[in-house]
Order: structure tokens, then sequence, then C-alpha cells
């Protein structure tokens, strides 16, 4: 019977175990970032971005606050019930939002983003993230913490970010791209727990990276020191791993130049059951699941690291 109400996190939740204070700095840094982005002189949101179809302006709508469109607030309002069940694909709902608001001005797309970060920041600076942090909320990849979902919209903003390149936009910073991959491994670390697959997985740059050891009682998700990578896993730059994982760049062409290199093959496909069962992943709007790249990168099979919700 399922049950209304709250539900904490039943065991080890990731991220989601750090200080408030903590991770909501780390997000916040990572929001500013892509504004600096966004608002670039060299940045014109009039032109096409890497999304096929899709203006600088059009990725910028989507991420923004709109009265018709409130993330954290529908967040929130799922972990009050009880977060339950798996939320559909967020495609429709984001090309209609977009063709609502596609005739807002520059100014009035870059408001309603600044009211995105500025709604994230009272959560941080609230008791809000004490008391909502660990209880779960219905997300496309399944039940997750709040706090998972808060800051699985990092990956988000890091594609992002370099879908605007075309738009003349400079790269991100090393720290949007750095807490991009941290929510990729701790939600494929989540996925990983709750399929009962117990391992331990690395992403590694030049830079360090992020990994995630899931187990019975749940998943831990910790950053990796630079050096070299001892067990399962996958190496590259982190634009390259996140550019995979989103479906924008080809795994076949990172994996023959070895751009991308992956250790431990028969372990990667340990994670294969995942991927017929997930339709993607959260923050209210991230991928689709990062456990799907992954795999796709082990096995040269074709399947992307995750897409983006459209």
């Amino acid at each position: 019977m399922v049950t209304s109400g709250p539900r904490p996190a039943p065991g080890r939740c990731g991220l989601a175990e750090a200080e408030p204070d903590e991770l909501g700095h780390e997000v916040l840094t990572a929001w500013d970032g892509f504004l600096d982005v966004a608002q670039a002189p060299s940045t014109d949101l009039s032109l096409p971005s890497r999304l096929r179809g899709w203006s600088g302006r059009d990725v910028l709508i989507h991420l923004a606050s709109w009265p018709d469109a409130q993330v954290l607030e529908s967040l929130l309002a799922s972990a009050a019930s009880g977060g339950h069940g798996t939320a559909p694909p967020p495609d429709e709902r984001n090309e209609q939002l977009v063709a609502a608001h596609r005739d807002a001005t520059d100014e009035e797309v870059l408001a309603a983003l600044l009211a995105a970060r500025d709604r994230i920041a009272r959560f941080f600076h609230s008791d809000e993230a004490g008391t909502w942090g660990r209880m779960l909320s219905r997300s496309t990849a399944g039940p997750l913490p709040v706090l998972s979902l808060v800051h699985a919209g990092t990956f988000e903003l890091a594609v992002h970010a370099r879908d605007l390149t075309p738009c003349g936009a400079p790269e991100p910073p090393a720290h949007l791209l750095d807490r991009g991959l941290a929510a990729l491994l701790d939600v494929t670390g989540n996925l990983a727990a709750r399929n009962g697959v117990d391992i331990e997985l690395h992403a590694q740059t030049p830079a360090g990276g992020w990994a995630f050891v899931s187990g019975d009682d749940g998943w831990t998700t910790r950053r990796v020191a630079p050096g070299r990578l001892d067990g399962v896993g996958v190496t590259g730059s982190a634009a390259d791993l996140l550019d995979a994982a989103a479906g924008r760049i080809s795994l076949g062409s990172l994996l023959l130049t070895r751009r991308l290199q992956v250790q431990q093959l028969p372990q990667w496909m340990r994670l294969a059951p995942l991927l017929d069962d997930v339709p993607g992943l959260p923050g209210g709007a991230a991928l689709k699941t990062a456990v799907t790249g992954l795999s796709g990168v082990a096995g040269g099979v074709g399947r992307v690291l995750g897409r983006l919700r459209r």
C-alpha cells in the first residue's frame, strides 16, 4: 500500500548527506558560472545553439523560473506527498514552455533565469534544505532525495553552458563542469543502489574526478584526487565526459581517439539491467539516464550517457 506524507531516503544517499550549507555553496557557484556564460558580452542569444531547432534564448527559457514553471516548488510538493512513482520524460513540457515564452526579450529571459537561481538560494538559506533535503521526491529517475535533485540540475547547467558555444559564449568555468560530473555520478549511484548493483565506479579527469560506491545500504559519492585510475571507470576531460553523457558527441570517435578510456569493461556491463527501466534523470529537468551513457561508453554500443530534457 502506498502511504502519503514525506518519506526520508532509507539508507545512504550520496551528496544529499552533505551539509546543506556546503552543498548550497557548490550549487549556487555552479549557477553563477552558468549565468556568467549566458550574460557574457560575446553571447548572442538569438543565434542557434547546439540543440537542433533551439536558439540560445530557447535554452535559457526552459531553465528559467516562470509562473507556469517552478521546478523547486514541484519537487517540494512531491516530497510532501511521499515522492512516489516516476515522472514522465519532460520533452513535451519543455517544448510547450519554450513556445509559451518565445516572445520574451533577452532581458526578461535573463530575469527569469536569475529568479530560478534566487529561489534555489532561498531554499539553501532557509530551513527548507534541512527539513526536506533527504525526503524523497518524484523524478524521471524514480524517487530521489530533494537535495540530490536540486544538485542534479548542475549537470544540465554544465551541458547547456556548452550548448551556448555556437552563440559566441565562452567556455564554462571548471567548477561548473566539475559539479556537472559530480551530479552525473551521484544520480548513477542512486540508480545502481536501487537496482541492487553493488559497484564502485569512477569518472576521472586530469584535475581529479568523482566516484560512487553502491550497496545494500544505499550509495556514497566522493571526490577523487588527480592521478592514475585504479578500478572500474572512465577517464577523459570533464567536457568530453559531459558531452558524451548528453549525447552531444560521438562515443565512437571519443573511444577511437582515446579521448575517453574505459577500464574493466565486464564490471561496467553489470549496469546494463538499468538501461531499460529508467526513462530519465531528474533535477526537475536534468538528464536521461546517467547509467545509459556510462554503460554505452564502456560497451561502445552507441548508448549515450544521458540526454537533457528538451
